[in-house]
């Protein structure tokens, strides 16, 4: 307190000066319309500024929970698309036809980790075994698919992404029902290989290449991407296809994990009989 009587006296002259300038400025705007018109319209413009600036903050705190629920409303909604899909291939009137209509079930995550430049490439995401994530789940993204859960901690869990030369999904392409399988060359991020196509075969640039349903990690009819081009070599019985992916790996940020209520049924099945369709 005498610090601050002591700071009032030293500048008693300054500060004393400050409230006559207010003083003056306050009548100025009180008794001319002019000034008092442009007074009001600035102070508007600098509060109007000051809200806009404060909600845009406001906004960008609250992106996590926006995007926490978007990915919870895509993962609904690729439920009841999926159920909409096998709908076409199942009459649900037995309780065995029900539940293949309805075997697949999406977890969303967001990918806390992703890499793109290496031959052998890896996403890790922010949920575990806690969230019922298991090993040998596929993976999929908003525009198509992504990988396969490697390993799982009770909170985080590390995928083998479809960009690892060592990994390869069976495919087909949609408009022919032509069966391939899907493998990435280790070079460019956003194209792969559609492999084990018969020379027989016909398609067309842009048809859709999409999972085939013969494994257990993906539901049948999930986009992998599109043909981008295609040649034959002389002497060759196969396809040399290039595949633009449908997900873009290097913006990557939500992933669902697919939980398929038949899957230990159908591997168990596949195993007595020395016998599996996965990649």
């Amino acid at each position: 307190m005498h610090r601050l009587f002591h700071f009032l006296y030293q500048y008693k002259a300054f500060l004393f000066f400050l409230i006559l300038e207010a003083i003056c400025v306050w009548l100025i705007i009180r008794n001319n319309s002019y000034q008092s018109a442009s007074y009001f319209n600035t102070s508007n413009y600098v509060v109007g500024e000051i809200l806009q600036t404060s909600n845009n903050v406001t906004e960008y705190f609250n992106l996590k929970d926006v995007n926490t629920q978007l990915a919870g409303e895509n993962a609904r909604l690729k439920r009841l698309l999926t159920k909409e899909y096998q709908k076409k291939d199942f009459i649900i009137g037995n309780k065995s036809e029900f539940l293949k209509a309805n075997q697949y079930n999406y977890i969303p995550a967001k990918v806390v980790n992703n890499s793109t430049s290496r031959f052998t490439n890896y996403i890790t995401i922010d949920k575990g075994s806690l969230d019922g994530i298991k090993p040998g789940m596929g993976v999929i993204a908003q525009d198509g698919i992504v990988g396969k859960v490697k390993s799982c901690t009770e909170n985080f869990s590390t995928i083998i992404s479809l960009l690892h030369e060592k990994w390869s999904v069976s495919a087909k392409i949609s408009d022919g029902e032509i069966d391939g399988i899907v493998k990435w060359q280790g070079m460019d991020p956003a194209i792969a290989d559609l492999q084990y196509v018969g020379r027989h075969h016909h398609f067309k640039i842009g048809d859709s290449v999409v999972t085939s349903g013969y494994n257990t990690l993906f539901p049948p009819g999930a986009l992998i991407g599109r043909i981008q081009d295609f040649k034959i070599d002389q002497g060759k019985p196969f396809y040399k296809i290039n595949v633009k992916l449908a997900t873009d790996f290097t913006t990557l940020k939500y992933v669902y994990i697919i939980e398929n209520y038949l899957k230990a049924e159908k591997d168990s099945l596949e195993s007595q009989s020395n016998y599996s369709s996965d990649e």
